[in-house]
């Protein structure tokens, strides 16, 4: 068995190449990707090895390659790979019939309302009240300014320093906050902004602009009398919470007085507040409202809802992360800024390309902040073999002394070397920085870095293209991994300046003298011969830490991994050695996002005296933590990205190299309260070549939000026109694909135009997807389960991962049990489980129990459940149902209404089980593509098997990811064919199999085919008892009578009138006929919505232990016998009678349901 990290038998062709060309040809293979070329050929002087790990690369990032010619003209080729035109119908076709009690549903049904019903034209739309129609997104008072006059603010003044004057507490806080590096801005920031719409802020991590700069802006405006609303955005949630719980407690107060925030489905706070911190998510839904609701209007500027007039201040922080949102974001507000010469901008990030930012807002003012951080140690990965090899030596001692060496760089001499750099740089006068540097060639002096911005005289030289003052300091052995406060090396200068002999000189230098030494660069050759790159050493890993644990007495060690598993290998490599076994020298602790909160809280309390804390952790300790005794580092290098590939329509999760933005983030961990030391295991080489800053977000996601508001914003631009105003616009191939998905949802019509049912999808503050689900639940009355699927997925799962293996495997199988309350083989439907299970065993006292036996997090199921009250409460604003909404969740207990209803939001992400492959024992999921993928194990339905005589069960998932391990679906249902059948964009009827006709007719003509094929059709259809089939979305093939088909296709249009006339007018009663039919279609749903797998409604009372937490409630008892449907306009004594209750009293039923494709030209 080959440990990780090392080479084996089974090692990668890739990690053969030397490191040097493995950068090279990694960026190349990115740049391509980027690009919009299709096809990139490498030069033919690459060898054998190199091209067998190029095509291995080529197929872990989904694209093509192919090698042509031959000797020395043999080149290697990639191209894009497009997505398959579909799969091979070698399957045979479902059988499709309804069941008896189905029939007598659709029989009445049809003798009441038959298909030619006038009702089914939509013109019944006509005679109803027009209040849908000019509908404006209300104005949300959590961002309207707080009415204050200055006698208010003078008191709210008054009563701050009262506060701070009575508590000795809030005085401590205030000397502290003096003594912050951004205190001494505080007048240069304020005055700045009175006279700049906008400011950026590029602050070192612990100088306090987060939390200092609102503060600032706020006493400001009230000092002059003046009330403000300052918003201030921030990428994640639980940010946006805790920087407003600090702030809060700075001044005294609690969340939701002077500072609330607001962040999707959660807030404190409103109005009243004069500070709003929330998501970038949220503001953009504020800044498309005021589109929407202006877009009407001949002068937008003068609209009195306009939300934008009631904002004073936005303060955007942390735009290095580069969101999807905020990039949109800050292109949306570029645009307004000259529209609103009021409103104040200030842009912060502690990473920043500030130059380019200024640039993107015209030139706007840049304030450079120094950070507080304690002097951390850097160490590379020639290094730590260096220290590793050299067992006697204590290598911390020695930087101990090094450390009390007397520095020559008094606090004069470095005022000259920054003037020196700066006439370099500045006038090009060179020759006082070569004077100081030749006076001593001292480290100290050449690797100097200015006091301000970082730059190095290698920089200035590299910048300035002074190509021998560059070999000189080459020749010292200056360090060229050095950057400077943008995150540059001289290597970037020299790139961003064009100076290209410069640069070709740097790299050949970094790549033939990278390491200290000739003897350090030997060893690192070595080690790089007998490793994989791309995977994690757990035995270096292992070896560092007992090293660092032999030369220091105390100190926690924070070790950075990609992902979870690489967590539990390294945790599991070191339980297997006595050393860090013995919990009286050790305490090892994980930090993942989806560990319980519990383990997560150990990581911040100091271990007992004697005890070494070691904490396994992803990026997630970069920025959003702080351990506070933490000294040393352990950087990986590595981090999981999640990303999209257009080409393919999957999304990767992969380990790639992190960028050094993200390598000085795991530095200042290693200072924030102390000086600290930091290991990089990669070399000087690769931390040169690093990007500066992670890829953009929105040319790695997919982007349908994106594209939907900019609809709504502006419903005349063309998508991909406005894209291109982004800072970095998405990949043209992404653009499609999203306005396809739009397409399909009914939401954009074929030539681009919005919808009313597009309009309507962009009004949750959820995913379009999202929103289709939610108003098909309330038109099925099965409400519930749908706003717990909603915030679920805009959450998170409530499911953790326990750390024993014996636990894990309760754990999955806790999950499985969940899920065969709602008919089982759902990762969705154990999700709602566990919710329902929960909120009822919280309400018989029983939580702690629950959560303990099913490895569930309390914490996010009350964040679950309060996200529920708000989107409930989204959806009551916007009339889609009544304040009372128990009549639109009747069904919420019906396993086959639950599966329609994840159909409704996971459609048309739909395929079908095969059995497993030869030589593999686990089934495989084909997808429209024609793509075979595997299940997750984490999935409840990784060890499904089915009977082959049943033939092949659909699936709906959320995603396929494209990972390390290949291509996989983590969250997946299995369905049955109805739900699809009804709520599938295309359903043909596929021509008679009659392929020797086709043989001799093939020289008609191409109308002559078509009427024939139309005829043969209508022949076909002609009797109801004749066996037709019916291809859905071209792929699926399923049979039937052609009496059932007729039905269905009847079904399907009436759904489709149903929904467009609830989007149309939400608070109106469904017309009788389209009321009947989606009572019917609710009936057929119950009957024959559950796959054939699946037990059916009777035998799901199996006695499990989760039904001690569960409601008691199974699906329902439907009506018996036809006479209970004789009437359907009239409501009789049942349960599905109910939901015309609920057409009549919500009306709000206004699901924005399936769009046809046929339909969606006519429709508008």
């Amino acid at each position: 068995m080959v440990r990780k990290g090392r080479k084996g038998k089974g090692a990668s062709a890739a990690s053969a190449m030397n490191e040097a060309t493995l950068v090279r040809v990694t960026k190349a293979l990115d740049d391509f990707r980027a690009s919009d070329a299709e096809v990139y050929t490498f030069e033919p002087d690459i060898s054998k090895e190199e091209r067998a790990g190029i095509h291995e690369m080529c197929r872990k990032m989904g694209m093509k390659s192919k090698s042509s010619g031959v000797g020395t003209r043999r080149r290697l080729s990639v191209y894009k790979s497009k997505r398959n035109q579909g799969p091979d119908m070698e399957e045979g076709p479902s059988h499709l019939g309804f069941s008896e009690e189905s029939r007598h549903v659709l029989q009445d049904l049809f003798t009441h309302y038959p298909p030619d019903d006038a009702d089914l034209n939509g013109d019944a739309s006509q005679n109803s009240s027009d209040k849908a129609a000019n509908i404006k997104w209300k104005t949300d008072s959590a961002f309207c300014r707080p009415a204050m006059s200055k006698h208010d603010i003078t008191k709210k003044v008054e009563m701050f320093s009262t506060k701070i004057n009575g508590s000795p507490q809030l005085r401590k806080i205030m000397e502290d906050r003096s003594k912050l590096p951004i205190s001494s801005f505080k007048d240069f920031i304020t005055s700045t902004l009175d006279n700049h719409q906008v400011v950026l802020i590029s602050g070192e991590t612990g100088c306090g602009k987060t939390t200092q700069v609102p503060q600032y802006i706020l006493d400001h405006m009230w000092g002059k009398g003046e009330s403000c609303k300052i918003i201030c955005t921030q990428p994640r949630r639980i940010s946006a919470i805790s920087v407003a719980e600090r702030i809060s407690a700075e001044r005294g107060e609690a969340v939701g007085d002077t500072v609330g925030y607001k962040i999707r489905l959660e807030s404190k706070g409103g109005k009243n507040s004069s500070v709003m911190f929330c998501t970038n998510g949220v503001l953009l839904r504020v800044l498309i409202g005021r589109g929407t609701n202006t877009s009407k209007t001949r002068n937008p500027k003068k609209s009195l809802d306009d939300a934008i007039l009631g904002i004073s201040h936005i303060i955007v922080d942390e735009i290095h992360e580069r969101d999807r949102f905020s990039d949109f974001m800050l292109t949306i507000l570029r645009d307004l800024l000259p529209v609103y010469p009021h409103l104040r901008l200030v842009l912060m990030s502690a990473t920043i390309d500030a130059v380019r930012f200024s640039q993107y807002f015209n030139g706007c003012s840049v304030i450079q902040v120094p950070g507080f951080t304690y002097p951390v140690k850097t160490y590379y990965l020639e290094d730590v073999l260096s220290i590793l090899q050299s067992e006697g030596d204590n290598h911390l001692s020695t930087t101990t002394s090094d450390k009390k060496q007397s520095s020559i760089l008094t606090e004069d001499f470095k005022s000259s070397m920054d003037d020196s750099i700066n006439l370099a740089l500045v006038n090009e006068e060179f020759d006082p920085l070569l004077e100081l540097i030749s006076a001593e060639q001292n480290p100290e002096i050449y690797n100097y870095q200015h006091s301000e911005t970082g730059v190095t005289p290698l920089m200035v030289f590299a910048a300035k293209g002074q190509l021998g003052d560059v070999c000189m300091l080459l020749s010292f052995g200056v360090d060229c991994s050095a950057q400077d406060r943008d995150g540059k090396s001289a290597l970037d200068w020299a790139q961003q300046e064009k100076q290209q002999e410069v640069y070709e000189v740097i790299i050949k230098h970094m790549e033939c003298s990278s390491a200290k030494s000739t003897e350090d660069n030997e060893l690192l050759n070595k080690y790089m011969a007998t490793i994989n790159p791309e995977h994690i050493d757990t035995l270096l890993i292992e070896r560092l830490l007992g090293k660092i644990c032999v030369d220091s007495n105390e100190g926690a060690i924070l070790v950075f991994l990609p992902g979870w598993e690489d967590i539990n290998q390294t945790r599991e490599k070191l339980r297997a050695s006595p050393f860090f076994r013995d919990s009286s020298r050790c305490l090892v602790l994980s930090l993942h996002s989806m560990i319980p909160s519990s383990e997560q809280k150990k990581v911040f309390k100091h271990p007992p005296a004697g005890v070494r804390k070691i904490i396994l952790s992803t990026n997630i300790a970069e920025t959003a933590v702080t351990i506070d005794d933490v000294v040393f580092v352990i950087d990986s290098g590595r981090m999981k990205e999640k990303s999209y590939d257009p080409y393919n329509n999957v999304s990767t999760l992969h380990a790639s190299w992190v960028s050094k933005a993200n390598a000085r983030q795991r530095e200042g961990r290693a200072g924030r309260c102390q000086a600290g030391i930091c290991y990089h295991l990669y070399s000087r080489f690769r931390a040169a070549s690093l990007p500066n800053y992670q890829i953009p977000e929105i040319k790695r996601m997919p982007i349908e939000e994106l594209c939907l508001q900019v609809k709504l914003l502006d419903s005349n631009c063309r998508i991909a026109d406005f894209l291109k105003k982004t800072l970095d616009p998405p990949i043209p191939e992404s653009v499609r694909n999203a306005i396809t998905v739009l397409q399909d949802l009914g939401a954009l019509t074929q030539d681009e135009q919005l919808t009313e049912l597009g309009e309507k999808l962009g009004s949750l503050p959820v995913h379009p997807s999202t929103t289709k689900m939610l108003l098909f639940a309330i038109l099925m009355n099965c409400l519930d389960p749908a706003l717990t699927l909603a915030c679920a997925a805009d959450y998170r799962d409530p499911f953790f991962l326990p750390m024993a293996p014996d636990e894990r495997k309760s754990a999955t199988a806790g999950k499985v049990e969940l899920a065969s309350l709602y008919g089982g083989f759902s990762d969705q439907l154990a999700v709602v489980a566990a919710f329902d299970c929960w909120r009822r065993a919280k309400d018989r006292g029983q939580e702690s129990q629950f959560c303990t036996k099913y490895f569930i997090s309390s914490s996010i199921m009350q964040m679950l459940s309060n996200m529920r009250k708000q989107l409930q409460s989204e959806l009551y604003q916007r009339g889609f149902v009544p304040a009372d909404t128990s009549a639109c969740s009747l069904n919420s207990n019906d396993p086959g209404i639950m599966r329609a209803v994840l159909m409704a939001g996971a459609y048309p992400m739909v395929g079908r089980l095969l059995p497993p492959r030869r030589n593999a024992k686990k089934t495989v999921v084909e997808t429209a593509s024609g793509g075979k993928v595997r299940l997750h194990p984490h999935s409840c339905n990784f060890n499904l098997s089915f009977d082959k005589s049943s033939g092949n069960p659909l699936l709906i998932y959320d995603e396929v990811t494209r990972g390390d391990g290949g291509m996989y679906i983590k969250k997946c249902s299995v369905v049955g064919s109805c739900p699809l059948l009804l709520l599938a964009s295309e359903m043909v009827v596929a021509p008679p199999d009659d392929d020797s006709d086709e043989e001799e007719d093939s020289s008609e003509d191409e109308a002559g085919k078509s009427t024939l094929v139309q005829h043969r059709k209508e022949k076909i259809m002609s009797s109801p008892d004749n066996t037709v089939s019916v291809v859905v979305d071209r792929w699926l093939r399923f049979d039937a009578s052609a009496l059932d088909v007729a039905q269905i296709y009847c079904l399907r249009e009436r759904l489709a009138s149903s929904i467009l006339f609830k989007v149309k007018h939400p608070q109106d009663v469904l017309p009788p006929a389209l009321g009947a039919s989606m009572y019917a279609i609710a009936c057929i749903l119950s009957y024959d919505g559950l796959p054939d797998m699946c037990p059916s409604n009777d035998l799901l009372q199996n006695s499990v232990e989760a039904r001690r937490f569960s409601l008691g409630k199974r699906g329902y008892i439907p009506p018996g016998g036809a006479s209970a449907y004789t009437q359907p306009s009239r409501a009789p004594d049942g349960r599905f009678d109910q939901s015309q209750r609920s057409f009549r009293n919500s009306g709000p039923g206004s699901s924005k349901p399936r769009s046809f494709k046929r339909q969606r030209n006519t429709a508008q």
